[in-house]
């Protein structure tokens, strides 16, 4: 990293004799066997397919199926977690075949064996000898399974794997033994792809070598060189993530995805996305309570602290020593581990510690594999299976505890394998959809095709979530291909405004009774159902969707019936009584709409300015979940379902673990949503939902 000597300090070759080749095959046939049982879940996974309708399968399908027609990234659609990632899949999505079942099998071996191969090429470049290498490596792939670290071991929602893979093998670039401005130059590119990969991780990695430069440059006597590498990697990474941004979408794709992924999707990280129904810390008070619900969570942040700590200190005492690169380098990438784990101060979920779960498995390791040898050979233990005695020991252990902890690997084993070669190698059959599937493109498909053209023109088509049914009939979605997607004020103000442009024929959107989260966004996206109840009916559904067909007459507007200014300093609210009409619902559809400012003294700070969210809850209602506010904005509008005979009351409150943050709530409007009476299939299945009669 500095300008202090270039050549890597040797590993200590501990351990004895040269390991026997049958030791190294035994232990890379174990190796391999672990990886093997994670590529056949990723593949039974594809081949069978019965994964949700929303998130993850089809939001990789969709951009997909942009590339592939000419669509520019950045411009004619965005990514989520980072441009890259699509492009990533695609080769072997083309390879495959091009179709659904092509980029979920994509998806699943990309994944499954990219981290394997993470694993082993960080191994063997701080190991250096293949036989513990390959026995450490095992280790690490059964650890990992024995932790359930499925966010990164196979393909999720958010192909958390691939985002996080190339900061973890940052450390390595530092350390090769190249001349500084070679070494600097790849590092910043590495540093760049991962940026383009992966927007958080690439951030927090790239905080992770400022922070680590900085405790460096405070004691080293090379403080000059230390500051220069630093700049220059980050220099370079920017460039890079320009350059390759540019080359996917030209300078207006590169401009749309760094708006994009590095301003609209961060302002949206907590408020919007970390609201309920999802859990969030909202208070101290509240954190230990928290915390409690997934103890592996503050278990693997305690353990990440700790290694932070003895690594910077470990740095801090050999800073001008001869391992100080690649103790900077095992420093840099504990600290990268730490930090992204402030993805939890969005949503408290354990996905979010995988990736410093990996580096506390791999640091432990090439750590472990220095000390237990030396430790046999003094003990004068001989070596067991190429390897001191106590590896060989740690891995029959791990492997035991993998079994115990995941018993689902003799299923693998003994059930889907043979499964897999049986059917599907030998046999050639092809993929099945399961599940809701079946039925879902059956049904989705007829009610398509009932509402075609005299000439067999396909009619338009909106979905909020858009997948198969698209993909099947050779669309793409006009505006964002999920609504959750269409991030900030004016993409989510656009998205409106091309819905009532466009006027598509049929609208597909998800059935509460399918996901707890369809009232979250009915809730945050109110404007555009309200379109939808006023100008659209119900003419049947899918198991996950209800499909509806623009009428020839829509209904007015929300019609106002009460008013009132909000005395300052008030946080609640009571609504006029919802009258009881004799022969009618006993629930009523109203809207709600407040004039509001949002106040946080510590907006400006970077990654926790955005954290407090502002929640309106209602009482007396149908409701079960707050209603989350936009600080960016200053009107907005919610649904209530108001029960007869009950006069709700609104409650608000800002809450963060900083202080500062306040919702003040100036003026509030009510009003009555008519609708269809064709309509009544979506507001019974929204009230079961919410009165929990679902099975979540």
């Amino acid at each position: 990293m500095s300008a202090a000597p270039d050549a890597v300090a040797a590993t200590p070759k501990t351990g004895g004799a040269r390991s026997s080749r049958g030791a190294t095959l035994g232990w890379a046939a174990l190796f391999g066997f672990l990886c093997l049982l994670m590529v056949i879940v990723g593949l039974e996974t594809a081949l069978h397919f019965l994964g949700p309708a929303i998130d993850g399968p089809f939001q990789l399908y969709n951009s997909l199926r942009r590339i592939w027609v000419g669509q520019r990234g950045g411009v004619d659609f965005q990514f989520f977690h980072g441009m890259g990632i699509p492009f990533l899949h695609y080769l072997p999505f083309r390879l495959l075949g091009g179709g659904f079942i092509a980029s979920e099998m994509s998806r699943e071996l990309v994944s499954a064996l990219l981290y394997p191969i993470t694993a082993l090429v960080f191994l063997r470049f701080f190991i250096r000898d293949w036989t513990r290498t390959l026995a450490w490596a095992a280790i690490v792939m059964a650890g990992s399974i024995a932790l359930r670290m499925t966010s990164l071991l196979v393909a999720v929602n958010s192909l958390l794997g691939i985002r996080s893979t190339l900061p973890t093998l940052l450390p390595i670039v530092l350390c090769l033994p190249l001349r500084r401005a070679v070494r600097n130059t790849l590092a910043g590119i590495v540093l760049g792809v991962a940026l383009v990969m992966g927007t958080e991780q690439g951030l927090a990695a790239m905080l992770a070598l400022m922070i680590t430069t900085a405790v460096v440059a405070w004691r080293s006597r090379e403080r000059a060189a230390y500051l220069i590498d630093c700049v220059v990697i980050i220099v370079i990474g920017v460039v890079t993530l320009v350059a390759t941004l540019m080359l996917i979408g030209g300078v207006q794709g590169m401009r749309g995805a760094l708006a994009y992924n590095f301003r609209l999707v961060p302002l949206d990280q907590y408020w919007y996305f970390g609201a309920p129904p999802n859990l969030f810390l909202s208070s101290w008070g509240d954190v230990p309570k928290l915390l409690m619900t997934i103890p592996r969570i503050p278990v693997t942040l305690l353990v990440g602290v700790a290694v932070v700590g003895l690594t910077t200190r470990s740095l801090w005492r050999d800073v001008d020593g001869p391992g100080q690169r690649e103790q900077f380098a095992f420093t840099m990438l504990a600290m990268y581990g730490l930090i992204s784990c402030t993805s939890l101060l969005g949503t408290y979920v354990h996905a979010y510690v995988q990736p410093l779960l990996r580096i506390l498995l791999l640091l432990g390791a090439v750590l472990l594999d220095r000390r237990l040898p030396a430790r046999d050979t003094g003990l004068q233990r001989r070596l067991l299976l190429g390897v001191s005695r106590t590896v060989a020991m740690t891995a029959v252990a791990t492997l035991l505890i993998m079994i115990a902890v995941v018993p689902s690997v003799f299923v693998t084993v003994f059930v889907t394998i043979p499964h897999v070669v049986r059917d599907h190698v030998i046999g050639r059959k092809g993929a099945v959809y399961s599940g809701i599937w079946p039925e879902t493109l059956i049904g989705g498909q007829a009610l398509f095709n009932s509402r075609r053209g005299p000439d067999g023109a396909p009619p338009t088509l909106w979905s909020t979530y858009a997948g198969l049914l698209e993909a099947r009939n050779g669309l793409f979605h006009p505006s964002f291909d999920y609504i959750i997607h269409a991030l900030g004020p004016a993409n989510r103000a656009a998205y409106v405004s091309d819905f009532r442009r466009l006027q598509p024929r049929l609208v597909q959107t998800v059935s509460p009774e399918y996901t707890q989260y369809e009232a979250w966004i009915e809730d945050t996206s109110w404007d555009f159902y309200v379109e939808l109840l006023r100008h659209y009916e119900l003419i049947g559904g899918t198991p996950w969707s209800f499909m509806w067909e623009r009428r020839e007459a829509g209904f007015d507007r929300p019609t106002q019936v009460w008013s009132s200014p909000v005395p300052a300093g008030a946080d609640s609210l009571e609504l006029p009584l919802v009258p009881v009409i004799a022969n009618t619902s006993s629930i009523v559809l109203l809207q709600v709409e407040i004039d509001y400012r949002a106040r946080n003294a510590l907006h400006s700070l970077p990654i926790i300015g955005g954290l407090p969210r502002y929640l309106v809850r209602a009482a007396n209602v149908v409701q079960k979940e707050p209603v989350t506010v936009d600080p960016y904005t200053t009107t907005t509008r919610f649904p209530l379902i108001a029960k007869r005979g009950f006069a709700p009351v609104l409650h608000w409150r800002a809450y963060s673990l900083l202080p500062g943050a306040s919702l003040e709530i100036t003026a509030v409007r009510l009003s009555v949503v008519r609708t269809s009476a064709r309509n009544e299939a979506w507001l019974t299945s929204l009230v079961a939902q919410q009165l929990g009669k679902l099975d979540q």
